[in-house]
């Protein structure tokens, strides 16, 4: 029997991939990208922790099948379809094609033009797996917690460390471990997050401290900057600067709580008609996140500069693109799974 899907969550991730098409559509790095940053990826990170379970019976081989090869062979196949498109569209030498794909296995900060989000895979798989390692053989709900903000405190310590004499971590490793607090705050708290996106007493006053938030940041009295690919973190209020892992708790959380909320009200409250194609978009987000960048920076080159109009044409055209990827691998599972029997 199929598991029904909560369609609050489904509509949480179309408004987080939406939020990261807009961000890199954006030309203006203003308030409003500062702010897209903030909770972007984070949402992705959180909304990885909630339904994860612990291993059983040491069945990693089980896990890697289910959880990680599905998405490594996606990166793999997507990865190098864009590398050659890039080598076309943008006229790159064949030396530089051939050495990107050394860079697509090195993953993390290497990456750039058309596969500029695909550090975002690299995380997701590093943070999945350490995640999944926490709540195998780390028993105790206080033990996990405790480790949750080590990993964020001692992550959080440094602006960058170089790898033997490498300046890029491969696959963004160090990074991983700011997606594990994310991730395991998912996992321990996603019971408490389904009841206080419906109360709101809880979720209109987190909204108000969002907005005014916001306004700081708009005003120039308080500036964070959250950039998890490059690692760039910094918080000051009124220019003074204060403590990146307090804004790093508080604000992404904050965001991603009240973009839940308002998921679970529009579920509520719209006909199904509005809400099955957001649903649908929130499903095909893998789809979009690969293929995007490409698709703004084709738009680019045509001379569209607009960011909403680039962030529409670069959802629809992904998610077509996603929607018809989907059906030629089903279509040939199918065919071998006929040719086995």
């Amino acid at each position: 029997m199929s598991k029904k899907r909560i369609e609050w969550i489904d509509v949480a991730k179309a408004i987080g991939i939406v939020a990261v098409v807009f961000g890199h559509a954006m030309t203006r790095h203003g308030t409003m990208f500062h702010f897209l940053y903030w909770w972007h990826m984070p949402i992705f990170f959180i909304m990885g922790g909630f339904f994860l379970k612990p291993i059983i019976n040491n069945n990693w081989w089980g896990f890697f099948k289910k959880r990680i090869l599905p998405l490594l062979i996606s990166y793999l196949i997507c990865g190098g379809g864009l590398i050659l498109l890039s080598h076309f569209v943008r006229g790159e030498s064949w030396s530089y094609t051939t050495f990107y794909f050394v860079r697509l296995l090195w993953g993390g900060r290497t990456l750039n033009h058309y596969l500029s989000v695909f550090w975002y895979i690299n995380v997701y798989l590093l943070a999945l797996v350490l995640t999944s390692i926490v709540i195998t053989y780390v028993k105790t709900r206080e033990y996990q917690i405790i480790i949750a903000f080590i990993s964020l405190i001692v992550s959080t310590s440094y602006k960058h460390v170089w790898f033997f004499k490498w300046k890029y971590i491969p696959w963004d490793f160090d990074v991983a471990f700011i997606a594990l607090f994310f991730m395991l705050f998912g996992y321990l708290y996603f019971h408490k997050i389904q009841q206080f996106v419906k109360d709101l007493w809880i979720m209109i006053p987190c909204a108000l401290i969002t907005l005014w938030i916001f306004w700081m940041q708009h005003m120039d009295r308080f500036n964070f900057a959250l950039f998890l690919k490059s690692k760039i973190i910094h918080a000051t209020f009124h220019h003074i600067p204060i403590s990146r892992v307090s804004y790093i708790l508080f604000i992404p959380i904050l965001v991603c709580m009240v973009v839940f909320s308002f998921s679970y009200y529009f579920c509520r409250f719209f006909p199904q008609f509005i809400i099955k194609p957001v649903q649908l978009l929130g499903q095909q987000t893998l789809g979009i996140m690969y293929l995007h960048k490409a698709v703004i920076d084709i738009i680019d080159e045509m001379g569209y500069k607009s960011a909403i109009m680039e962030t529409i044409l670069a959802v629809i055209i992904s998610f077509a693109l996603s929607l018809l990827y989907g059906y030629i691998k089903r279509k040939v599972k199918g065919t071998s799974n006929k040719a086995v029997s």
